[in-house]
């Protein structure tokens, strides 16, 4: 059966046409729980470690909840002490570099913010000029239509 790892790694779609068998990437693994999902009826394999999880339907989507299966025990679910050992350090790992990224995203947001707090008083420097100048520029043509309908005047009163 083919395993989606987009959306959930535990959940394995079963192909309800025997056609579909030839497109298998993954076996269903003796461990795995086949279930029909409630919502729209496709039967699914999850991984015997996501019992009595919700996990998402990889086919409509729904949040699901596992069946845990009645021969299973609690101490099915144990895991090896050195992989729980493995899994703490990496996770030790993966949030020091997460906390590293923060404290890099923090300081990015802090020179952004100062970069747009000089952009705005570039911005407003350039509109006060620019109104300035369109000031400037109206009593010019006010000056100009003055001077022209003074000579128009004179030379038309002769």
């Amino acid at each position: 059966m083919e395993r989606n790892d987009d959306e959930n790694p535990n959940i394995v779609p079963t192909p309800a046409a025997a056609d579909e068998q030839d497109e298998v990437d993954a076996e269903i693994m003796p461990t795995d729980i086949v279930f029909d999902c409630p919502e729209c009826g496709h039967q699914l394999a999850v991984d015997y470690r996501a019992a009595g999880l919700q996990v998402p339907c990889s086919v409509c989507g729904a949040i699901i909840q596992v069946p845990i299966p009645d021969s299973m025990r609690l101490d099915d679910l144990d895991s090896d002490p050195g992989e729980m050992l493995q899994q703490l350090l990496q996770t030790r790992r993966m949030l020091v570099k997460a906390e590293a990224a923060a404290q890099t995203a923090g300081e990015k947001v802090v020179e952004l913010t100062e970069q747009l707090a000089e952009c705005r008083k570039t911005l407003l420097a350039v509109r006060a000029r620019i109104e300035t100048l369109q000031e400037a520029a109206d009593l010019a043509t006010a000056t100009r239509k003055d001077v022209l309908d003074l000579i128009a005047s004179t030379t038309g009163a002769k």
